[in-house]
């Protein structure tokens, strides 16, 4: 803080010393008068300070700036009171460490110090500070030092913009300010919140698509049992083909074979002994096992001998096909029967369904054209149903995400996240005029995927990197894929190319695999967490080469267990692309553009 060159007075004192271009404050050794009437009010603080030698330091907390006087906190317990100068940059509630510069007896020179003079990182950090006439405080210090480590210019601009965005945004870090400058994302409660959850590893897409689908079901079990408690079964149909149409393909919704299936309400199906529980499924899991003697009668009234394997072995492949256990599909189907549909109606459903959504449009259809001859405490029981909203919530999962079938061509990511966007959006606006059960869940659970989606879209301005929600028949993981090129950097591209992997599996847990390649030859290191982990890659290894051979490459392999260690990052492609060696890693990889 440079000192006027102008007369100060302090504690009604006129001071004439001349302290002309340096930092620090001026205080008069005065005691000055203390209009407090409370006993135990801060007295003040500047007799007290007259008497330091040159040299000791101290520590103050900002409390009041009026013009040109600071009111400083000595220990809570007595106030200094000192006149700055106009250029002089503090800010209530910093903590800043003085040193005592001059002191003459009747006036009193104090400077702001560093805490540890002899460290070269707090040297070039005050110099910066100094030269940009800015104050040596917590806040000041901690904002040279993220955009110092990020690389970034340290100027007052720089500065001041980070200072104002700390006001702006309190509860964050200075760390998560400076990053999302250095990445060119606007900064707003969205964003630090995303970039924060990146680097807690809380980031992951599929983990906030399996909350959507769960919230989406959720929202339809409660608003399909509001409507049938209100006898409106027309509403709750109509509420599930809206759903089905919104997360629904082309290819999902029923073919013809299915448009004329009819109910036979007088028919004597399937006796109603046989649906009780533990009837219904044989120890075996089959359909049916325990009624091969019974007989049920088609829409044509014609007696058929029951085939258990057919029907069964249906509805073994749809469980497959599903990823509903065998329990679910089968009170699914008996429901269908005890609404009307037969043998040959159960089976047609069962093997045109090779997907959880085709089932639900195939559902969807035969209840809907024959609604008039299905009681409506049938359809309301089927619709509220715990199976049915299981189904519901596999299908939405399935579709906001990709099977590894679907991962050879990089545009199936960039599809699948305009079709998740474009699906939330008009889920929100579909069910909240629903008029039925309560959609807030949903819609922030909604909202939070697109913002997911808008983050990645930010850093994917920068670098190449994608979260890829993969799901297989039996489980859901999380990939993060990050190539090392920074995109303003393309034209320093060269001709190798290096990316990092990180998978969530199930059996093998966190799995990180870098891979390079040079030339015609593919490198990749796997790191994992146990010798477990390990072992099954190797023993797969060569699975791995089969392929890279089939596509003209080499392939050199590594294994690594990762060391336990308490600081061990749990993504290394987050740790790579957000973290401080972010430049050093964007300098060490290149990557072919013409890729």
């Amino acid at each position: 803080m440079n000192i006027s060159d102008r007369g100060t007075c302090v504690g009604g004192k006129q001071l004439n010393h001349v302290y002309s271009g340096e930092q620090g404050a001026k205080i008069s050794a005065e005691q000055t008068r203390n209009t407090n009437s409370v006993s135990n009010a801060p007295v003040s603080a500047n007799s007290a300070i007259a008497k330091v030698d040159v040299g000791q330091m101290f520590r103050g907390q900002i409390l009041d700036i009026t013009n040109n006087m600071v009111s400083i906190s000595m220990d809570g317990k007595s106030i200094l009171n000192a006149r700055m100068l106009d250029s002089v940059s503090l800010n209530i509630g910093d903590n800043i460490l003085f040193q005592i510069q001059e002191n003459n007896g009747s006036s009193v020179l104090i400077k702001p110090q560093p805490e540890a003079l002899g460290a070269m990182k707090d040297n070039a950090i005050f110099k910066v500070l100094d030269a940009n006439g800015l104050m040596p405080t917590d806040k000041n210090y901690q904002i040279a030092e993220a955009l110092m480590n990020r690389g970034m210019p340290v100027d007052k601009g720089h500065m001041q913009q980070l200072i104002q965005q700390s006001y702006k945004f309190p509860d964050a870090s200075i760390d998560t300010l400076a990053s999302l400058s250095k990445l060119g994302i606007e900064i707003n409660e969205t964003t630090i919140s995303q970039y924060q959850d990146y680097m807690n590893n809380n980031h992951q897409l599929s983990a906030d698509l399996g909350r959507l689908a769960s919230d989406i079901a959720d929202f339809s079990t409660s608003a399909f049992a509001e409507l049938g408690q209100s006898g409106n079964v027309s509403d709750m149909m109509m509420l599930n083909s809206d759903i089905l149409g919104i997360i629904s393909d082309s290819w999902d919704f029923s073919p013809e074979t299915l448009q004329g299936v009819k109910v036979n309400p007088e028919a004597a199906l399937i006796s109603e002994e046989i649906f009780q529980a533990g009837d219904f499924v044989s120890e075996e899991g089959d359909l049916l096992n325990s009624v091969q003697n019974n007989s049920l009668q088609n829409e044509n009234g014609i007696q058929d001998g029951i085939n258990p394997d057919t029907l069964g072995n249906a509805l073994n492949k749809l469980a497959e096909n599903t990823g509903m256990n065998r329990e679910d599909i089968n009170n699914i189907f008996d429901k269908l029967n005890k609404m009307g549909f037969d043998k040959e109606a159960l089976s047609k459903v069962a093997k045109e369904s090779d997907s959880p959504v085709k089932l639900l449009n195939n559902l969807d259809t035969i209840i809907s054209n024959n609604a008039e001859k299905i009681p409506d405490e049938a359809i309301k029981d089927f619709f509220a149903s715990k199976e049915y909203n299981a189904l519901l919530n596999e299908g939405t999962k399935r579709k906001f995400s990709l099977n590894p079938e679907e991962m050879k061509n990089p545009k199936e990511i960039d599809d699948l996240y305009n079709k998740i966007y474009d699906r939330t959006n008009k889920l929100m606006d579909t069910l909240s005029h629903s008029g039925a059960g309560d959609s807030s869940n949903l819609n922030q659970s909604a909202k939070g995927v697109q913002e997911r989606i808008d983050f990645m879209q930010n850093l994917n301005n920068m670098y190449v990197y994608a979260q890829i929600p993969v799901k297989t028949q039996n489980s859901e993981m999380n990939s993060d894929l990050f190539v090392y090129m920074n995109k303003k950097a393309m034209k320093d591209a060269k001709e190798d190319v290096s990316a990092l992997l990180h998978l969530d599996m199930e059996h093998l847990g966190a799995t990180d695999v870098h891979v390079s390649l040079h030339g015609s030859t593919v490198h990749t290191r796997f790191y994992v967490d146990d010798e477990i982990s390990a072992r099954i890659i190797d023993e797969h290894m060569t699975m791995l080469e089969k392929a890279i051979n089939e596509n003209g490459l080499s392939l050199t392999n590594e294994v690594i267990t990762r060391e336990p260690s308490l600081n061990a990052k749990p993504n290394m492609v987050v740790d790579e692309m957000l973290g401080s060696e972010l430049e050093q890693s964007v300098k060490r990889y290149s990557f072919d553009v013409r890729m």
